[in-house]
């Protein structure tokens, strides 16, 4: 009943509340088989399926209203990546002045929305995308951003996220767990060559009475796209505490625990592809030095990662690929199904269909 009413009330609006609204979204899913070890299982999962409402009002004088609220689900029906609530991705409302937009809300980093030229890949997988390398894709909660216009080519964006947990409790001590963070991005694009460069400080935090360093990351990536070719080059420094490393993204819930040290890390990446037809085929290549640790290199705290595979284009709005990829870290670090240990590699083996509508 309450179904029936909600689509008469709706059915019942004028056309000009619908108006410059655009509901968008992507269907992601595939089968993929990764072994741990020994260690090895199919999966079908959900590759980061979402769906949105965006639309902007002229307010006159150049000056727009704009809005968007999006959200991520899981199209197998698991639940794995728990979403959970509304707006559980990028969604803000803000003002477009021509000149460039200022927006509030939950907002992605420069990497997350505008360096996607070197990890190009789909999956839920480690072993089957440049996870490590782009671990700064995120977005940002509570946070306001300012992109200009496009001049000439040369675009900027900065974004400032606030810090507003500070009651958490950590093993029964007072504890801020909260960090600001301070994200600035620029690029330039030309006849398919393109430069673009982000930089993220993020402020220390107290747990359990230690005070970690702050993050400062610097991540930088060039090429060209045009022509059926691209080639991308990415390269990222990054100092602070042990959550910049690598290894403590690519560890998960076995990742080493905060503490007042200070470690240094660096990262290149490397992914070429060629349009032929319908097809295109591409590779990437992911390396880590050992970081440092209090100005001390550490062994075998690096990686090596590559990637194969082949995208075929069935539409304009469809896409199925197929890929193969390897993570091969200096130590043990990855887990079985049980939690056990099951060596230095992650080996995956995957096949998806993406459609955007």
């Amino acid at each position: 009943m309450k179904k029936t009413l909600i689509a008469l009330a709706v059915a019942t609006l004028p056309a000009a509340a619908f108006a410059d609204v655009t509901i968008y979204g992507t269907l992601k899913a595939g089968v993929e088989n990764v072994d741990a070890g020994g260690m090895n299982k199919t999966n079908i999962d959900d590759l980061g399926s979402r769906i949105g409402f965006k639309g902007s009002e002229d307010l006159g004088n150049g000056l727009k209203a704009i809005w968007q609220v999006e959200s991520g689900f899981d199209v197998d029906g698991s639940n794995r990546q728990k979403y959970g609530t509304f707006a559980s991705r990028e969604s803000f409302v803000g003002l477009d002045t021509g000149f460039g937009k200022v927006r509030l809300g939950n907002l992605s980093t420069f990497s997350d929305d505008s360096m996607g030229m070197v990890n190009t890949w789909e999956s839920s997988s480690a072993a089957l995308q440049l996870d490590a390398y782009g671990r700064d894709d995120m977005r940002v909660k509570n946070a306001i951003r300012f992109d200009t216009a496009n001049y000439n080519g040369f675009k900027a964006a900065f974004l400032y996220g606030t810090k507003e947990d500070k009651t958490a409790q950590f093993a029964g001590q007072p504890s801020d767990s909260s960090r600001e963070l301070y994200n600035l991005g620029l690029s330039y694009e030309n006849s398919g060559f393109f430069g673009k460069y982000q930089f993220i400080h993020q402020t220390p935090v107290n747990i359990a009475g230690t005070r970690t360093q702050s993050n400062d990351s610097h991540r930088l990536e060039a090429g060209y796209n045009a022509n059926n070719l691209l080639v991308s080059f990415g390269y990222r420094n990054d100092r602070g505490d042990s959550s910049i490393t690598p290894l403590s993204f690519l560890k998960g819930d076995n990742a080493p625990a905060l503490d007042g040290s200070k470690y240094k890390s660096q990262e290149y990446a490397l992914t070429a592809a060629y349009t032929i037809g319908a097809f295109t085929p591409k590779i990437s290549y992911a390396q880590a030095k050992d970081y440092s640790k209090d100005g001390v290199n550490v062994d075998h705290t690096g990686y090596k990662q590559f990637l194969v595979g082949v995208d075929y284009q069935m539409s304009k709005r469809t896409t199925m690929g197929l890929q193969y990829g390897e993570v091969k870290a200096d130590q043990a670090i990855f887990s079985n199904a049980e939690g056990a240990s099951a060596g230095n590699k992650l080996r995956g083996l995957g096949l998806n269909v993406i459609h955007s509508f």
